[in-house]
């Protein structure tokens, strides 16, 4: 669902690249395509089983359920006002992790702005517009994450406009998803990617502890982990990184517009932090939690960690003299292997 769509958009994902090592012949590796991005899942499975297929049936069903550019969706049926649709368990839980998420954000995190996002037409092949201050005010009655709730198996909307958009949590939830598929299969050690979102348990082809790169967040580092800012341990955790430098276009006025939108002022954020990389429980949560980060800013982000002894983080930021400085929690320094 995080999609390159044309030249002048630089990047689909935030800023993460998975490092490979020689795999052993007991590992199996799937990638593949989904969400308009790409899929890359390593695992170990006693019994040698070819999982591609469960893997991908999966995938298709997430995306009929969760897509915002499936026509034919759960989701697009559901903020269509489609009557005799009904959220399912994955739009219900999504909706309850967002919600928590919200709430402890003050805001910060809102799957609302779908209005906003077409209406700057991010993620399309379009120029950006930059809305004016009646545009945003008009959309604003429309928007908020306190105006949508699942209530006797529906969603009840206060108003039919309002439209939802899981593409800051869907894909860390649909890495959980295979996680749980895994699981259920008796299968402890796998590394699940989705569009840059990670799960990882158990042990690497290699023996302990996955590795996974985070990307320097400089404007033309493209391709994930080509150049590398450090590499961090991970196991039986989520772990996704949000930023701004890949994912941007230019306005008619040439504006730098960013994709990550601020739910209090309904503008492109602007500030110093450069990319957010979040370990968590679950992707879903580390997803949710990354993005919030983009929108609060280096000093709030800081704060928000240390009320969550759960997260970790590493945040990368911009200094006045154009250098880059590293803010990290001390449950995550632990994880750094250069």
């Amino acid at each position: 669902m995080k999609t390159t769509t044309s030249l002048t958009l630089l990047g689909a994902w935030a800023t993460l690249g998975l490092l490979s090592c020689a795999p052993k012949t007991s590992y199996t590796t799937v990638d593949g395509f989904t969400q308009g991005s790409t899929y890359h899942i390593v695992y170990h499975d006693p019994q040698g089983r070819d999982l591609r297929s469960n893997i991908e049936e999966l995938l298709e069903d997430f995306d009929n359920s969760m897509s915002v550019y499936n026509p034919s969706s759960l989701l697009t049926r559901l903020n269509e006002n489609d009557t005799s649709a009904r959220p399912d368990r994955w739009i219900a839980e999504c909706l309850a992790i967002a919600r928590r998420i919200s709430d402890d954000t003050r805001g910060a995190f809102d799957v609302t702005l779908r209005p906003l996002i077409a209406a700057y037409r991010i993620g399309t092949e379009e120029t950006p517009h930059l809305l004016s201050q009646r545009e945003i005010d008009s959309i604003r009655v429309f928007t908020g994450y306190g105006k949508v709730k699942i209530e006797e198996g529906r969603l009840v909307k206060t108003d039919p406009r309002l439209a939802l958009d899981f593409n800051a949590i869907a894909q860390g939830y649909s890495s959980d998803l295979v996680g749980e598929l895994f699981d259920s299969l008796g299968i402890r050690d796998y590394m699940v990617e989705i569009g840059g979102e990670i799960l990882c348990r158990g042990e690497s082809p290699r023996g302990g502890d996955w590795r996974i790169g985070i990307d320097r967040p400089v404007e033309g580092n493209m391709v994930p982990g080509e150049d590398l800012q450090t590499i961090l341990r991970l196991t039986d955790a989520g772990l996704v990184t949000s930023g701004n430098y890949r994912k941007f276009a230019f306005d008619e006025n040439g504006n730098k517009v960013t994709h990550t939108i601020d739910p209090q002022t309904l503008r492109p954020t602007v500030h110093n932090l450069l990319s957010a990389t979040i370990i968590a429980p679950t992707s879903a949560i580390a997803d949710g939690y990354a993005t919030a980060c983009m929108v609060l800013g280096l000093e709030e982000s800081k704060k928000l960690l240390a009320r969550h002894r759960e997260l970790e983080g590493y945040l990368i930021y911009g200094r006045s003299d154009g250098s880059m400085g590293v803010y990290m929690t001390p449950n995550i320094e632990k994880r750094v292997t250069r």
